[in-house]
């Protein structure tokens, strides 16, 4: 009888697609015949519940042998700077040159191994390059250079790109874009000036690394890093220039996503759509406060200053352009649609006649409004339509969010303030419920061999 289980189990799933039976139904019969469940090896497993194991923990040892190199070379630092006033100069050089040589010739004898000791050779040259970059302060400091010390950050930053082409290594590449990022905001911030060039060359360097490595790690970080190395540029030509640069520039993630599956790294579009949905939806949130500031100024800028506020203008319209006109990227169903009309929305109706010097900071924040509010109840709406409790609990938060943020804003008696909180929690309580009801009947509906 129990040999009949898995195909009398598969039927009963049929069953109640067809609607010949309820799903009370067939609750009980799956619970009068339950499912015999035998682990790989052949045999019952202990309890009758086959487990089953992916992965060899590739990740984990490389995230945890980079952060046991990266505490490691914090204590060498600290312990040779407890000594470091008693020590010659010469032997001071000494310690610095010798820690980077060793970390790196340890490094190079388990990188070219084929097993989990390239992920130790990996963390032995990221300590060897973090030991490089803690060894130029030093060296500046024995010899008393009095230099422009942002410049430290650009030598460790060339340093460990090298490195992240030379090996290859995407580890390597994260540090060089944290460095990149670090030597773009301490220029900008602490002495003024303007540096459109950081973010080319993120894009020219640190991007094709990612491509070629296929390292997903690596693409997010560039992504984020992106935007905020263009902002300290613009930052340079006018405040009220952000916005909408940030808002083109994260919109064409976008389209980016749905091109990339035409590419040899199809991996980058859910890259892409995870950077940008977050990056978005902050903006968003940003904008339906203070809305789209006027770009009057903007026919001011100086020639090339001018040529950087265009640009993602530019690479916007290319790549949706690029997106809908191309039947393999064009979104196929209503989600992906309305999903992309949401984007468009807010390029069209917002950012554009911004850009024209159209004044639109009020209607600005009703469209952020409307788009926030619709995000939200898509993502309720994907959330329970297809089982993914996350990104219901994205959607829920997200309408929580906005209903505080307007709290102060749209309501001010305090019978209107607590009939939408009373219908917020109505909303959220048959949400709950729809979502349990769907899940059970999902599970009901899965054959159970």
């Amino acid at each position: 009888m129990d040999n009949n289980n898995p195909w009398l189990r598969a039927e009963i799933a049929q069953w109640l697609r067809e609607g010949i039976i309820t799903d009370e139904q067939a609750t009980t019969l799956y619970a009068r015949y339950p499912a015999m469940v035998y682990a790989r090896s052949g045999g019952a497993s202990r309890g009758g519940l086959g487990r089953s194991y992916s992965g060899d923990g590739r990740w984990g040892k490389v995230i945890f042998a980079a952060l046991g190199a990266a505490i490691f070379g914090m204590g060498v630092i600290l312990f040779f700077a407890y000594n470091w006033a008693d020590m010659h100069r010469y032997l001071k050089l000494a310690v610095v040159g010798g820690s980077i040589l060793l970390a790196h010739i340890a490094g190079m004898a388990f990188f070219q191994a084929k097993d989990q000791r390239r992920s130790l050779g990996e963390s032995l040259h990221l300590l060897g390059t973090i030991l490089f970059g803690t060894g130029i302060w030093l060296v500046a400091q024995i010899y008393h250079f009095d230099a422009h010390y942002p410049d430290g950050f650009l030598l460790w930053f060339v340093a460990a790109l090298s490195l992240g082409w030379a090996l290859p290594s995407a580890a390597h590449g994260i540090l060089a874009t944290v460095l990149l990022a670090l030597w773009a905001g301490l220029e900008t911030f602490e002495f003024q000036r303007h540096l459109p060039q950081a973010s080319w060359i993120l894009i020219c360097t640190i991007l094709p690394l990612a491509r070629w490595q296929r390292a997903n790690s690596l693409l997010a970080m560039a992504l984020v890093s992106l935007p905020l190395l263009y902002a300290f540029g613009v930052w340079r030509l006018g405040e009220q220039f952000l916005m909408p640069v940030l808002l083109l520039l994260v919109g064409s993630y976008f389209g980016l996503a749905q091109l990339a599956m035409s590419l040899a790294y199809p991996a980058a579009k859910s890259v892409f759509y995870s950077v940008a949905i977050v990056l978005w939806l902050g903006l968003v949130f940003v904008g339906s406060f203070i809305g789209m500031p006027s770009q009057q100024g903007m026919s001011t800028v100086p020639g090339f200053g001018l040529f950087h506020l265009l640009v993602p203008a530019l690479l916007t319209m290319t790549v949706w352009l690029a997106t809908l006109l191309r039947s393999s990227s064009r979104p196929l169903n209503s989600e992906a649609r309305l999903e992309t009309g949401l984007v468009l929305m807010v390029l069209l109706l917002v950012v554009l006649p911004a850009m024209f010097g159209v004044d639109i900071q009020g209607f600005g924040r009703l469209v952020f409004n409307v788009v926030f509010l619709l995000y939200s109840l898509l993502f309720v709406y994907r959330g329970t339509e297809h089982g993914r409790g996350k990104i219901l609990s994205l959607g829920c938060i997200m309408l929580s969010v906005l209903a505080l943020a307007r709290f102060t804003d749209l309501f001010h008696s305090l019978l209107a303030r607590s009939s939408v909180f009373l219908l917020l929690g109505i909303l959220l309580f048959v949400i709950g419920q729809r979502y349990a009801k769907q899940n059970t009947r999902r599970k009901l509906e899965k054959p159970r061999a």
